[in-house]
């Protein structure tokens, strides 16, 4: 199944039935041999908490059921949420209706419509670009540049199969088996499956961030005092992106970038 705005819409909206409201997503840390309850504390130790204080605005993408949202809603000033899906907002609604502070926007899946121009100090957003093809990422790359204040960050976890094989993705025409091997060597191991990731390198999404005004502080998939903690499952990683300080173009010049900066394969 192809990673495209309509079929992630479907599954998420529709289809997936959030039966621990994402929490049943454990498999990272399981392959990392760590409790879950430990492994997802130190994701909010090591790349929420540092960025979010009670003056900071956050913006995170497609929080689904609130997984994430939970952790960020009382540490912050303002906290946005912008989700593909109608149902999971109402959900986060449901939870968060009494924080005045939280405001919720309905994306298309692949624009940030409905926030304003350098308004965001922070943008959070986890198990969700592994799922989105790379043309797509590339234009949400380019609105993450545009409600970014100058200086301000992004944090984004997404596929990081081998770049070397993304090219034998046209495997994946003749069936299963196709499917199997390009698996198999775009992510370095014998798994049959992907966990429906899309298209994507650490070297491609940097190239992405580079050619949509965003800088790559750096891409981890590793962390803790020995790096006990990842996201080792399917060769995932975490990019830390900034907008530089420096960045002030007005609006108007940021969508025509935007819209002149169609993805390619050039990593």
């Amino acid at each position: 199944m192809k990673n495209t705005i309509e079929n992630n819409l479907r599954v998420w909206d529709r289809e997936y039935p959030w039966t621990r409201d994402g929490d049943e997503w454990d498999g990272q840390a399981r392959l990392c041999g760590r409790p879950y309850e430990a492994w997802k504390h130190s994701v909010v130790e090591t790349f929420i908490a540092p960025h979010v204080s009670t003056s900071t605005a956050v913006l995170e993408i497609g929080p689904g059921h609130g997984r994430w949202s939970k952790e960020i809603v009382d540490r912050c000033q303002k906290l946005v949420l912008a989700d593909l899906s109608p149902s999971c907002l109402e959900h986060c609604r449901g939870v968060f209706g009494d924080r005045e502070h939280v405001s919720y926007v309905v994306t298309d899946g692949r624009s940030l419509r409905g926030v304003a121009d350098a308004s965001i100090d922070f943008i959070w957003s986890y198990d969700v670009f592994v799922h989105i093809e790379p043309e797509v990422v590339a234009d949400y790359l380019a609105e993450m540049r545009r409600v970014l204040v100058p200086g301000g960050r992004a944090i984004v976890h997404h596929a990081g199969r081998r770049h070397a094989f993304l090219p034998l993705r046209t495997l994946k025409r003749f069936g299963e088996r196709g499917a199997q091997l390009y698996n198999r060597l775009s992510l370095g191991r014998r798994d049959e499956d992907d966990g429906w990731r899309s298209d994507m390198s650490r070297r491609r999404f940097k190239g992405l961030a580079r050619r949509n005004g965003l800088r790559i502080e750096r891409q981890i998939d590793r962390w803790g005092r020995n790096g006990e903690f990842g996201v080792p499952r399917y060769r995932d990683a975490i990019s830390l992106l900034r907008r530089p300080e420096e960045d002030s173009l007005p609006s108007e010049a940021l969508a025509r970038s935007a819209q002149s900066n169609p993805d390619t394969d050039r990593g």
